[in-house]
């Protein structure tokens, strides 16, 4: 049985996380959908590591950080499975850090290894979440220790994602005293993805999060609730992101979907 986890941020953390999650995993496998998520995850696996399903299976590395994908991936989780999950914000991810994430096609973004591998091995013997989140917050404050100061693309992101899902991109882009194509330029550079696709994943995200199994698919509603133009609209930015059709997603386990993306809670 897979059990997931969500903690929550100590305040002195908050500048750059947004949760903490744990994964826990006693079968030999399950495989299902991991639907993009509008941040980056630093990701530690204390035990087996999941595969990634194409063509040649990729197995993961004990310690990475998950891009924003554009597109959904199909993943496999392998128990025993012992798994702790630092979601963070994807613009003060790679400013912190000094990381580039605007590799093309790359799901998985190598960490400093002088810098992580010590943490990872601090963070295997360490028996709780608690232990583990009090640690990962100590280490981060020992690094940034003065108050962090978010800039213009840290604002951008923060606006995609609190009115993403209702208002237009050029509106909120227009606040910002640069131009449309300087931002785009930085937002790439800081995300991986573009200020169009980041909105198109946080308005699926509030349209498929909270329908259930048992949920009779009203597509009209999905259609006003992602304000979207039409039905042809919501199923173009739909398949662009989850990779198929509506109709067909909805037919999934959605709760294990939920659970192998981190959109249960």
């Amino acid at each position: 049985m897979l059990q997931v986890e969500y903690h929550e941020v100590p305040s002195e953390a908050k500048w750059l996380i947004k949760q903490f999650e744990t994964f826990q995993l006693n079968e030999p496998c399950l495989t299902e959908l991991f639907v993009p998520r509008p941040d980056i995850s630093i990701i530690f696996h204390f035990k087996s590591t999941p595969h990634l399903v194409n063509t040649t299976c990729t197995p993961l590395e004990p310690f990475f950080a998950t891009s924003v994908v554009s597109k959904s991936l199909e993943m496999q989780m392998n128990g025993p499975m012992d798994t702790f999950v630092v979601i963070c914000k994807p613009t003060v991810f790679s400013r912190f850090f000094a990381i580039d994430v605007s590799q093309p096609n790359s799901q998985c973004i190598t960490l400093p290894q002088e810098l992580f591998y010590p943490v990872w091995e601090d963070l295997a013997h360490l028996s709780t979440a608690e232990e583990r989140i009090i640690y990962f917050t100590t280490f981060l404050n020992s690094i940034q220790t003065t108050p962090y100061i978010p800039d213009i693309i840290d604002e951008l992101y923060d606006d995609l994602i609190h009115f993403g899902k209702n208002t237009l991109l050029k509106n909120i882009m227009s606040r910002f005293p640069v131009t449309d194509r300087t931002l785009e330029r930085r937002f790439m550079k800081r995300t991986g993805v573009s200020p169009k696709t980041l909105m198109r994943i946080v308005r699926l995200d509030n349209v498929w999060t909270p329908i259930n199994g048992s949920t009779t698919i009203d597509y009209q509603k999905l259609v006003y609730d992602g304000n979207y133009c039409d039905q042809a609209h919501f199923i173009k930015d739909f398949k662009s992101v989850i990779n198929e059709t509506p109709s067909r997603f909805f037919k999934r386990n959605l709760q294990l979907i939920k659970l192998f993306s981190g959109r249960s809670k």
